[in-house]
């Protein structure tokens, strides 16, 4: 059986969390061993944590604050809390840049965003990047912070699914790219294309569950409807690998020995 890694996995989401034991076992019945669980919150930070601890071999925890929660500036004691969640996981975030509607300021997303890739920087551990709709700021905040330290940690920028221009932009500053089922859709064909561009040492791959779910991809779950494409789960995971395998010609062992690699180096592992 492959092993893959899902490099994201929102496991303390309110649709998941009741549900964990259940989707760690079907994960697992498909070769899904490991992923890694994001803190959006300080309290869902500590949730992850947690559930790293019930679930070491499966589970590596995040901890940050998400933009759609970044919704005041943080406090000296929040930041101070996310400092010490930090030294407990394996990457910082997520975190990042998010101009949709309904999201906060983009002013109080970009301190937020600014104090995360500081203590990354601090603690040395990797960074796990949102960016949606702001590429410019996000690029050039990573910037100004990155020219002030002598070491600057790994980055992957997760679910993918922007343009060329921005992939290239990743790809010059060494990024990983996160890639989701997202490509498994008729609009992500864009994506798909893409895919052929990201170099093979900087490829990872993740359900982003509950979210980027697609057509069966519950199909691994024992309560699997056709129609049903929400909540996504881990064990959609081999149908992502499936699609890439494809696009890149490759098998999908394959794929998953890359990934699986490329999420350990990552990570540091």
């Amino acid at each position: 059986m492959n092993n893959f890694f899902d490099i994201d996995c929102n496991l303390t989401h309110e649709d998941l969390r009741k549900d964990v034991p259940k989707l760690l076992a079907a994960a697992q019945n498909v070769g899904v061993t490991a992923m890694l669980v994001p803190g959006t919150t300080l309290e869902t930070s500590r949730e992850a944590i947690q559930l790293g601890r019930l679930y070491p071999q499966q589970v590596f925890p995040t901890a940050g604050v998400h933009p759609f929660h970044a919704v005041t500036l943080p406090s000296e004691e929040e930041l101070e809390s996310l400092r010490e969640l930090s030294t407990q996981v394996f990457a910082v975030g997520e975190c990042g840049l998010d101009y949709s509607d309904g999201f906060p300021s983009p002013a109080t997303q970009q301190t937020w965003f600014e104090s995360q890739l500081r203590i990354a920087c601090a603690v040395q551990k990797p960074l796990f990047l949102h960016e949606r709709g702001a590429f410019t700021d996000f690029m050039e905040i990573i910037t100004k912070v990155r020219s002030e330290v002598s070491v600057f940690p790994n980055v992957v920028v997760h679910c993918f699914t922007g343009n060329q221009m921005e992939l290239q932009a990743y790809i010059r500053s060494g990024f990983y790219i996160g890639i989701t089922g997202y490509i498994c859709k008729k609009h992500g064909a864009s994506v798909c294309e893409l895919l052929k561009q990201v170099p093979k040492e900087r490829l990872m791959i993740e359900t982003d569950a509950p979210y980027m779910g697609f057509k069966h991809c519950r199909r691994n779950e024992s309560d699997y409807r056709a129609k049903k494409q929400y909540p996504n789960v881990p064990s959609a995971l081999p149908f992502v690998a499936e699609t890439v395998a494809v696009m890149l010609e490759m098998s999908v062992a394959q794929v998953a020995q890359l990934t699986l690699h490329n999420a350990r180096r990552f990570l540091m592992l």
